[in-house]
């Protein structure tokens, strides 16, 4: 476990910062590129649209010296190879000619592209109405036609399906460049930037490991020396003294076997089948001095239970939710310990916990209460180990009644 900074924790940071850089950017580089698309679409109408104009100089040209538009007029604009995909109305609006080839929908008229140009079902068109002037109509005209010009003819040019797919697929394909390069240039910013970081934590988890090792040795020797310590003579003042040493002896040793699980999981112990009850009446006794001390009442309803798991992970299990029982109580309460075949309970009448606190007690570095001090790492790794060994804890709490914690396990010991 370690105080060090996981792969899948480390993933997950660089993912989160990743996915953020590159969302901001995505919105950033698609206005862009939408600009750009806008522009290259109106580039393909524009040149389109030229040409349409012009095949419309020549054909007004025509018209303009035979009079009229006829069956001749028609044979010169055919000889000449000017687009021949138009219609024509006179100013009643009677069709002379109709070689568009499509049925024109006033509906679709309404997408309307820059220079009266319009886009209907993929292809350009142009109507030149000289009779009626439009706003978006401006610049429609390569030249002013003749007074006597009173005709209105609407043209088709290309189908320009193909190229605004091209334009579509050029756009999106250098967008994805765009974003695969920034990606990866970001992925490697951050990399070096959780670099450093990652160093720090791994000297530091390194120093903790060291650490835990000096304790060791001290803490041992001063449990030792006042379990062997000849108490008969002593004044009742230095019995206090030694007892308030012995209290916080064991409280650091506590500390101690969080700090050994903690940075040493790997070596956490062998699994094996465990008497329950045997495990928990030693730990009753290793806490008495703080029991006593707090003036606290103990009341036990022990059956037998066996467990498969390591003996090392049931102490630090237990010891922290008897410690957490201790240390939230109030002096002269109660402290409850239930054990069935399948289940443990442990219940105090200290503090409780908030109910919107209920489902992070686990987390790590956690503190409900900074009251009592801490470092939040004793119910982390409770939930952890829990997980480990299928054991399924749940706590129910209320705020200055008390708190219950339940373990729910395969009584078997298989």
């Amino acid at each position: 476990m370690g105080i060090v900074m996981s792969n899948a924790e480390e993933r997950s940071v660089i993912t989160k910062i990743l996915s953020l850089y590159l969302l901001t950017t995505f919105i950033f580089l698609s206005i862009l590129f939408g600009l750009y698309y806008n522009k290259g679409y109106d580039g393909i109408i524009h040149d389109k649209a030229n040409d349409l104009r012009e095949d419309f100089v020549g054909l007004t040209r025509i018209i303009d010296r035979s009079g009229k538009f006829d069956t001749a007029v028609f044979k010169k604009v055919q000889a000449l190879g000017l687009n021949l995909e138009f219609i024509i109305y006179d100013k009643s609006g009677k069709v002379l000619y109709d070689g568009l080839g499509l049925k024109l929908d006033k509906k679709k008229f309404k997408k309307i592209r820059k220079n009266g140009a319009y886009v209907v079902d993929g292809y350009v068109l142009i109507d030149f109405n000289p009779l009626i002037r439009y706003k978006h109509h401006k610049n429609i005209y390569p030249f002013t036609p003749p007074p006597s010009f009173d005709y209105q003819i609407v043209m088709k040019g290309a189908y320009i399906v193909p190229e605004i797919w091209s334009l579509r697929l050029m756009t999106a394909g250098l967008l994805l460049l765009c974003l695969l390069c920034v990606g990866v240039v970001a992925y490697f910013l951050l990399w070096l930037s959780l670099r450093p970081l990652k160093d720090k934590i791994t000297m530091l988890n390194r120093f903790i490991k060291d650490s835990t090792h000096e304790i060791n040795t001290p803490v041992s020797v001063i449990l030792m020396s006042i379990e062997r310590l000849g108490k008969e003579g002593l004044k009742s003042d230095d019995l206090k003294k030694i007892e308030r040493i012995h209290i916080a002896a064991k409280t650091i040793a506590n500390i101690y076997q969080n700090l050994v699980l903690y940075s040493f999981s790997k070596n956490i112990g062998q699994d094996t089948h465990i008497d329950l009850k045997e495990i928990l009446e030693q730990r009753l006794e290793f806490f008495t001095p703080l029991l006593v001390h707090k003036n606290l009442e103990l009341l036990t309803d022990l059956k037998p239970a066996s467990i498969y798991a390591s003996k090392d992970a049931l102490r630090c299990i237990i010891d922290n939710l008897l410690s957490n029982a201790i240390k939230y109580n109030k002096k002269g309460g109660k402290i409850q310990v239930t054990l069935q075949a399948s289940s443990l309970r442990i219940s105090d009448s200290g503090v409780g916990i908030d109910g919107r606190e209920i489902d992070k007690i686990f987390d790590r570095y956690r503190r409900c209460d900074t009251s009592q001090g801490g470092f939040g790492i004793g119910l982390a790794l409770v939930g952890e180990l829990c997980a480990r060994y299928g054991i399924k804890i749940t706590c129910v709490s209320k705020l200055g009644i008390g708190s219950t914690f339940i373990l729910d396990f395969d009584g078997s010991g298989a």
